[in-house]
């Protein structure tokens, strides 16, 4: 199958995602969805709302994120999206697009350097791996998303 464009929206905390993924085929659903949840988040506009860059809005502590992706497969057969947080606290990736759950399982074990994880959490929606390597910790984490067409 070609590859197609999809759109992600996130809503982080930190090295948390808030709540569940979003995806869009469509780019500007994405940004209006992406907008709307910047403005709930502000109670409605009572709280700030910046865009240090395109694609991001920062809100009470979170980021509203807009992620531009590929898929090769059907998203709308059990999409899931994969972020690893560096030891550092930074996304990379940002959003990596996983069509099924065996997908997710897959990438969520893989750590950094083929590592194994040392700790799991396996849930219906939810697969996140923890890596230590010393006093510094590594994520895995892939939800279950929303599929937006």
């Amino acid at each position: 199958m070609d590859q197609r464009t999809v759109h992600v929206v996130m809503i982080t905390d930190g090295t948390v995602v808030e709540y569940p993924p979003e995806i869009y085929l469509d780019e500007r659903q994405a940004r209006l969805e992406a907008e709307r949840w910047a403005w709930i988040l502000a109670g409605g506009g009572w709280a700030e709302i910046t865009t240090p860059f395109d694609g991001r809005w920062e809100v009470a502590g979170r980021d509203v994120r807009l992620v531009r992706t590929e898929s090769s497969g059907d998203v709308r057969t059990g999409a899931w999206v994969g972020t690893f947080w560096t030891d550092e606290g930074n996304p990379d990736p940002e959003a990596e697009l996983l069509v099924g759950r065996n997908a997710a399982v897959a990438w969520a074990m893989r750590g950094p350097d083929a590592e194994r994880p040392d700790e799991i959490v396996d849930l219906p929606w939810l697969l996140a791996s923890t890596f230590r390597a010393g006093d510094r910790e590594s994520y895995a984490v892939a939800w279950l998303a929303k599929v937006v067409v």
